[in-house]
């Protein structure tokens, strides 16, 4: 079998891209979980694209192979594709308008439809506007807020837990989150699970932030959905708009000023590999009514293509 694929990172969120008119049917999720394989492309999830018939407008599938399922949403998907439609082929397979300097796209995903705003210059990709609206609703009907698990107060985003560093590191005195030792790893499972059997998520998605920033952002955060496989995340999308809305649930973002139209701004420093922060930047947008955010839009300062090619097996 032969596949045509893009590969792109958003601060080393791996992400491989698929043609789905080249994917067996049937075997959709079973292909992009081989080719997310440390054998194949490597990647933390692969997206599946559709064409709609419509300009600009793409159905896709989301795999990540932890589990493996298909996913609802995946942020960083969102932005290598933005890229990914200006600088490859894809964008005129998928009928990308090329006038301008501004190209808008909807993708339809298994969370609702989510719009890309994609500034471009001179063939490339300058930044990705990821507008995340449908996962933010998906997120308040699975729940958001605070509980109290082994002992540890977390938080709730629909899917993900969501774990302040900073009690944790009292709740585990040997906590490491640069190195991830062993106390820290069998201690951060154990709430985890106990997360998973109460909320009756199936889907390990974690976030671990504190506000200590390095660099120019208000904090910062790593992603080790599942430490017991070594799946790490420097980067998520999904997890940091879901970061966004546990922290606002808090009262965490108060001392966070409320810019133009009541839209607050979040800086979000990530990308470092397994530790905690990094040197990219998440902007994360947020419009709340009452406490409860409304609209959710995000960019990322590091997206790259990083290889087109064809896959073999």
């Amino acid at each position: 079998m032969k596949l045509d694929f893009v590969r792109g990172h958003m601060g080393g969120n791996l992400i491989i891209l698929l043609r789905g008119d080249q994917v067996p049917v049937g075997s959709e999720l079973d292909t992009a979980v081989k080719l997310m394989g440390p054998n194949y492309l490597h990647a933390h999830e692969a997206g599946i694209l559709y064409s709609t018939g419509k300009p600009g407008q793409i159905e896709v599938k989301i795999a990540e192979p932890t589990v493996p399922c298909f996913i609802s949403a995946c942020g960083g998907f969102t932005q290598v594709l933005g890229a990914a439609l200006v600088e490859t082929g894809l964008g005129d397979l998928f009928g990308l308008d090329q006038n301008g300097t501004t190209a808008e796209v909807v993708l339809h995903t298994d969370c609702g439809p989510t719009a890309l705003s994609i500034e471009r210059e001179q063939g490339r990709a300058t930044k990705i506007r990821s507008n995340m609206e449908c996962f933010v609703v998906e997120c308040y009907e699975r729940g958001v807020g605070s509980m109290t698990i082994n002992g540890l107060e977390v938080l709730r985003a629909g899917k993900f837990l969501v774990v302040n560093a900073d009690l944790f590191r009292k709740y585990c005195s040997g906590a490491d989150f640069n190195n991830w030792n062993a106390e820290t790893r069998t201690a951060l499972l154990d709430i985890q699970h106990q997360f998973m059997r109460e909320t009756g998520e199936f889907e390990p998605n974690v976030a671990v932030y504190d506000w200590h920033p390095e660099h120019k952002g208000h904090m910062r955060v790593v992603f080790p959905h599942y430490v017991q496989d070594d799946f790490f995340e420097p980067s998520c999308g999904t997890g940091s708009v879901g970061l966004g809305l546990a922290v606002l649930s808090a009262g965490e973002a108060g001392h966070i000023a409320v810019g133009e139209n009541d839209w607050l701004t979040l800086q979000i420093e990530s990308g470092g590999g397994i530790e905690l922060g990094g040197p990219d930047l998440t902007t994360l947008e947020m419009k709340a009514e009452g406490g409860i955010v409304k609209s959710a839009v995000f960019s990322h300062s590091n997206v790259e293509i990083t290889s087109v090619g064809e896959a073999r097996f």
